[in-house]
């Protein structure tokens, strides 16, 4: 029996050896071409074993350090302003909705799934963040629009499923009002729930590039998917322009265009890989207790 069960764990191990071995397959070989010379991947292809190093893909993007640290800077301060005031916002939301005394929490609660299923069009949001909001190149337009119905769902069956009713009227005849019990008593317990739904709003927000394009004009202020897509056509005009004496400025070969692509690329998965592994466990519990209906 204890033999069976060592084969078990021998064959599970395995199977989770291999999926970790293919997720990481893909980051692996990023981190290998963006340390490849060019000829030698236009020469052999992507590989695992280039016959060739070369560090001018990350030279040409530590050129750009100035830029670049600006929109990390905005980039990490967007996603810190917004993953905090929507796990505000959302976490309030779910605790009122979870109150049984609540008289209008139904209400409340159809409204945001009507608003969700029957969602305006990206035209008229556009039309109401420019014309009455004044939102086109701020840096408010990168952290308002964030609460999400699913997620304050999440919260609020979390709140139903773990956090007894009885605590919360205890704390009342005690004396405790409605904010003491959330700040004191609620939010300090729905730590794994806060971390999951943070963890997933952060990176939504890291990697979000649709709203910069669409409202910031202004250099400073786009984050960091943006100024890489800039980068991104910058390279691309650069490789594709025939003028010979420009060419021999930036060298027999142009820009190191596929290095380049991945240390950028590499620059961006770099902090959520350094983030995610310290929010695991309370991001597995979070999904896991929160998906149970109490």
């Amino acid at each position: 029996m204890v033999k069976k069960n060592k084969t078990g764990q021998y064959i599970l191990f395995s199977v989770l050896l291999l999926f970790t071995v293919i997720c990481f397959a893909p980051v692996i070989l990023v981190l290998i071409i963006s340390l490849s010379a060019d000829s030698s991947l236009a020469l052999n292809g992507y590989s695992f074993f280039p016959s060739a190093f070369s560090l001018d893909g990350w030279l040409y993007v530590w050129g750009m350090k100035a830029d670049l640290l600006q929109a990390y800077k905005i980039t990490i301060i967007r996603t810190f302003v917004a993953t905090a005031g929507t796990l505000l916002v959302e976490s309030m939301t779910a605790y009122a909705i979870s109150r049984s005394n609540f008289l209008l929490r139904g209400f409340v609660t159809k409204m945001m799934l009507f608003a969700t299923l029957f969602s305006g069009s990206m035209l008229s949001s556009y039309v109401v963040n420019t014309t009455m909001y004044h939102l086109k190149d701020t840096f408010w337009i990168l952290i308002i629009p964030s609460v999400g119905m699913m997620h304050i769902i999440m919260m609020r069956t979390y709140i139903k499923g773990t956090i007894s009713d009885a605590l919360v009227e205890s704390s009342k005849i005690d004396g405790a009002s409605d904010f003491r019990i959330f700040f004191q008593i609620i939010l300090p317990l729905m730590k794994p729930s806060l971390a999951a739904v943070g963890f997933m709003t952060a990176v939504n927000k890291w990697n979000d590039w649709t709203t910069a394009d669409l409202y910031i004009t202004n250099r400073s202020l786009k984050p960091l998917q943006n100024y890489l897509m800039d980068i991104e056509n910058k390279i691309s005009a650069l490789n594709a322009e025939e003028n010979a004496g420009l060419l021999e400025m930036l060298g027999e070969s142009g820009v190191p265009a596929d290095s380049t692509r991945m240390a950028l690329l590499f620059a961006v998965l770099g902090p959520i890989m350094i983030v995610y592994p310290f929010f695991q466990k309370y991001f597995v519990k979070g999904l896991t207790v929160g998906s149970i209906k109490g």
